[in-house]
C-alpha cells in the first residue's frame, strides 16, 4: 500500500511540473492563436482569458485613478461592463466619461490596452447579463441589483503589445453601432 501511495505522489508531482510547463506554453499558444485581423475578437478573447483588468478614470481631483474591474461581455460588437452607483468610479465616469483598461500577462510580457467613452445604461437585460457573467457581482450585489448600472464603450480603440518576438504589435479602432447614435 505504501508503494502505491509513493507512486501516486510521484505522478501528482510530475503532473504538477508538467502542468506548469504546459501552462506557460498554453499562454503563449493562446496569444499565437488569436486572430489578429479581428481586433474585437483579440480584445474579447484576452479579456475572457484574463478576467481582471485594471481601469483608469480621471478622478474628481483631476488625478488618474486606477482600480481593478471585470469585463462582462460583448454583444454585437459592443463591450459591456458595470459599476455601482455609490462607487467613486461612477461619479468619476459621470464627470469625465472616458476610461482606459489594461491587462497584462507577465510570462509572455504581453498586454492589451483599451480605451473608450463610457455610456451608462439601466437596460434591465444588460444589467441582468452582467450578473449572469459574474459570480463576484452576484455574490456582492445580488440582493441590491437596483444599485448596479451597466455601461458600454464607444469611440473604442485598442492595442496589443508584446515584448515576445513571436507576437505582433497591433492597434485597432473598434467602432460599434452606438458610435454615431444621438444621445
Amino acid at each position: 500500500m505504501r508503494f502505491i501511495s509513493l507512486i501516486l505522489a510521484l505522478l501528482i508531482t510530475l503532473t504538477d511540473i508538467g502542468g506548469t510547463a504546459m501552462a506557460e506554453e498554453t499562454t503563449l499558444g493562446f496569444f499565437k492563436s488569436l486572430n489578429f485581423d479581428d481586433g474585437l475578437s483579440v480584445v474579447v478573447d484576452v479579456f475572457e482569458r484574463f478576467p481582471l483588468q485594471y481601469a483608469t478614470t480621471l478622478g474628481r481631483d483631476g488625478n488618474p485613478q486606477i482600480r481593478p474591474i471585470e469585463f462582462k461581455f460583448e454583444e454585437d460588437g459592443v463591450l459591456y461592463f458595470d459599476t455601482v452607483v455609490f462607487y467613486t468610479s461612477y461619479a468619476e465616469m459621470l464627470a469625465h466619461p472616458y476610461i482606459q483598461l489594461c491587462v497584462c500577462d507577465q510570462e509572455t510580457m504581453t498586454y492589451v490596452r483599451l480605451g473608450g467613452k463610457v455610456n451608462f445604461t439601466k437596460d434591465e437585460a444588460i444589467v441582468n447579463r452582467c450578473f449572469e457573467e459574474s459570480p463576484v457581482l452576484t455574490s456582492q450585489f445580488g440582493n441590491m441589483r437596483e444599485f448596479v448600472i451597466g455601461y458600454y464603450l464607444t469611440e473604442v480603440w485598442a492595442e496589443f503589445v508584446s515584448f515576445s518576438n513571436e507576437l505582433p504589435k497591433m492597434t485597432y479602432l473598434l467602432p460599434n453601432k452606438f458610435d454615431n447614435a444621438v444621445e
